[in-house]
């Protein structure tokens, strides 16, 4: 098992190669050993330069990104990466609503597949995933996906702050993927200090560091082990504070936990 970041945390520091470079050499000083995708894409870098940089300073590349219905493309870029795994960021906006959707989204999952033999398409989660369908007694839209998709080429790549969001306990959807997370999404789910208001839909969830929040980490860090996580990478949508001293915050605590 490794840790890495996600680039999303990082974005507004490569829109140029220096930023870009200087980035990878900072995550790798905090102890860093992968990030998801390249980050080159901003500062207008080819992927041979990218990957260059990515090389001066040991790190690993986990995922490719790419146009999942362009499969040709998709596949030469992975090759060029040297990685297997392949994202989906997200269930269409259309087809959240409704049992119907959700099913319709899982057999496209299927579907595009059949495309990526010898690949693992990891679906990416939010909040949306855990809405409850009455008709199905309660059932959620994550486990419609989990249930009617493929056990040996979709696979589920948990978001702990966004499933904690949606009201569900991240160890116990790490679990009911076992085999299927090769790598999941870290942050933290805290309650903004400065929110007056206790009431339902008014309270302030906000983004915080690993283990400055309220999820159970040593409860989710046995989960990661007992479902094969590989890879546990840091994510942060919003900082409070410097995006590097929050990486770093959240680094040093996962160390404490015993991953590395």
């Amino acid at each position: 098992m490794g840790i890495g970041a996600v680039g999303f945390t990082t974005r507004f520091r490569v829109f140029t190669p220096a930023q870009l470079e200087a980035t990878y050499k900072k995550l790798a000083d905090l102890g860093y050993q992968a990030v998801e995708t390249c980050l080159g894409k901003a500062a207008g870098l080819s992927l041979e330069d990218d990957l260059k940089l990515v090389q001066k300073y040991n790190l690993k590349i986990l995922t490719a990104d790419g146009d999942i219905d362009k499969p040709d493309e998709y596949k030469k870029r992975a090759e060029k990466i040297g990685v297997n795994i392949l994202r989906v960021g997200g269930i269409p906006g259309e087809m959240l609503n409704s049992v119907d959707g959700f099913k319709a989204f899982a057999e496209r999952l299927n579907k595009w597949a059949k495309n990526y033999s010898g690949y693992k398409i990891l679906y990416h989660n939010h909040v949306q995933e855990f809405r409850n369908f009455p008709e199905l007694n309660g059932k959620c839209g994550q486990q419609i996906l989990i249930e009617e998709t493929d056990k040996e080429t979709i696979g589920f790549e948990i978001d702990t702050f966004w499933t904690a969001a949606g009201g569900a306990d991240p160890a116990q959807w790490i679990r009911m993927v076992k085999n299927r997370i090769p790598i999941v999404h870290f942050k933290d789910y805290a309650v903004d200090y400065k929110c007056l208001e206790a009431k339902v839909g008014h309270h302030a969830p906000r983004f915080a560091e690993v283990g400055h929040g309220n999820i159970n980490w040593p409860e989710v860090v046995k989960a990661c082990r007992e479902a094969g996580v590989q890879w546990y990478c840091v994510e942060q949508d919003r900082t409070i504070i410097d995006e590097f001293e929050s990486l770093k915050i959240s680094i040093n605590y996962m160390k404490g936990l015993g991953i590395n």
